[in-house]
């Protein structure tokens, strides 16, 4: 908690909040907005309707900028600027594979410690697993 509260100091003028029970809240609130949004992306993928998942998740750029399949992807919370991610691997059309999450303290990825140290491991590791195991869109 201490490293965190640290980095939101240090960090503040990225999202204006420097104090760790506004991030909680922001996170939370944040949070329950994401699980209605993508209710209703559900909802409008099942009837091939637009805003749908393919609109809503973002390319993740950096080392994973030209990776043509199995393609690294995030997701913000609603809030701008967002504490939320989500972060998942493109199988196919409006079909993604969630890897992980974490809550972003800071302008980059690199600077944020929850995301740096866990959720892009998990997206190399979950790609790693597919491409060994030559498992694609038909096989899920």
């Amino acid at each position: 908690m201490q490293e965190n509260k640290n980095v939101l100091e240090e960090n503040s003028t990225w999202n204006s909040i420097n104090d760790p029970y506004l991030a909680i809240n922001q996170v939370i609130q944040e949070a329950d907005e994401l699980r209605q949004k993508f209710q209703e992306l559900k909802e409008n993928t099942q009837i091939c309707k637009q805003p749908d998942f393919d609109n809503h998740f973002k390319y993740l750029n950096g080392k994973y900028k030209y990776l043509y399949e199995l393609i690294p992807m995030k997701s913000y919370g609603c809030g701008r600027p967002s504490l939320l991610r989500i972060y998942a691997i493109k199988l196919g059309t409006n079909k993604y594979l969630i890897t992980g999450g974490g809550i972003k303290l800071c302008d980059t990825i690199q600077d944020s410690p929850g995301i740096k140290d866990h959720a892009l491991q998990n997206i190399d590791r979950v790609r790693s697993f597919l491409i060994e195991n030559d498992i694609d869109e038909e096989d899920l």
